[in-house]
């Protein structure tokens, strides 16, 4: 059967580079590795959010904002990544929160995002880009950047309630990455008869 999906290449992103776009777990073991934990990454985004929906609560032009939002949209860039290599598909109700009442149970005391009382990565990648395309989320960055920045509203009716649910996207995210991280990368569902074999040389 003949491969038709499109080769990804640096110059359809803005910042991933095409070391990074062939092997995904370089970004992924730097950041967590050497720039943050988990907790303060997953603070930081709530901050970045809630200062950039509702400018009056922005922090302005501190450089760690300009940090927090490159890294997010880098975040963005990789997990496109990984779910267009890894061939991943949309869900039909991204917005829905638990699979199971354990998982809410999970998510209650943990945090912790799972699906079927299991981490699940690929389920989380795969509901962020269902509710919102490559492109619509670089949209959504950029106008809380630029609301936060200069502390004033582009628009009043702008995000509305809609940025719970964009900050919760965005936190899911770095949880994704993060068990991508711990289980030093990601563990999809293949049928019995199927094999995989990396091309990647492991760093």
């Amino acid at each position: 059967m003949k491969n038709t999906q499109k080769k990804l290449k640096a110059k359809n992103f803005r910042y991933l580079t095409k070391e990074i776009i062939d092997n995904p777990m370089l970004y992924i073991h730097d950041f967590f590795r050497n720039q943050t934990d988990l907790i303060n990454w997953q603070n930081d985004i709530h901050l970045f959010v809630i200062s950039g929906a509702y400018p009056a609560m922005s922090t302005g032009g501190h450089p760690e904002n300009g940090y927090n939002c490159n890294q997010m949209i880098k975040q963005i860039e990789v997990a496109y990544v990984i779910f267009k290599q890894c061939g991943l598909t949309k869900h039909q109700n991204p917005l829905k929160l638990f699979a199971t009442r354990n998982d809410y149970f999970n998510y209650s005391y943990g945090p912790k995002f799972t699906c079927n009382d299991k981490k699940n990565p690929y389920d989380l990648i795969c509901k962020f880009f269902s509710y919102h395309s490559l492109r619509k989320w670089y949209k959504i960055m950029d106008e809380l950047m630029e609301q936060l920045t200069l502390k004033r509203s582009l628009d009043n009716a702008q995000f509305g309630d809609k940025i719970i649910a964009i900050r919760e996207f965005l936190i899911c995210l770095a949880h994704a990455l993060y068990y991508i991280y711990e289980n030093d990368g990601i563990t999809l569902p293949l049928p019995a008869y199927a094999h995989i074999k990396s091309n990647i040389a492991q760093q």
